[in-house]
């Protein structure tokens, strides 16, 4: 799916190839936009997941800001692991 800035959601973003980087090459490899789902505080973390995608202007980064939370009904499927018997003697038949 080739990249259109009109349909970026909120908590969305891009990074493409700098093809301009300066003559020093001091410039960034990646330059882009990301489109802010909420309000953040300074020095608060905004955590991000990225894909490397291709486009018509060449490869990207597709950016996501990474907000998930558990909510207090959340549980994990975490099973127990079954327990052994130290002696050695689990009943087993064989």
């Amino acid at each position: 799916m080739a990249y259109q800035p009109q349909e970026r959601q909120a908590g969305t973003g891009v990074l493409f190839t700098n093809h301009k980087k300066g003559e020093t090459g001091s410039g960034p490899d990646w330059k882009g936009e990301l489109k802010l789902e909420r309000d953040y505080v300074a020095g608060e973390t905004l955590k991000i997941a990225a894909w490397t995608k291709q486009s018509a202007r060449g490869p990207l980064i597709s950016l996501k800001e990474d907000n998930w939370k558990p909510d207090g009904n959340y549980k994990q499927n975490v099973q127990p692991a079954p327990s052994k018997s130290l002696d050695g003697d689990d009943d087993v038949p064989f």
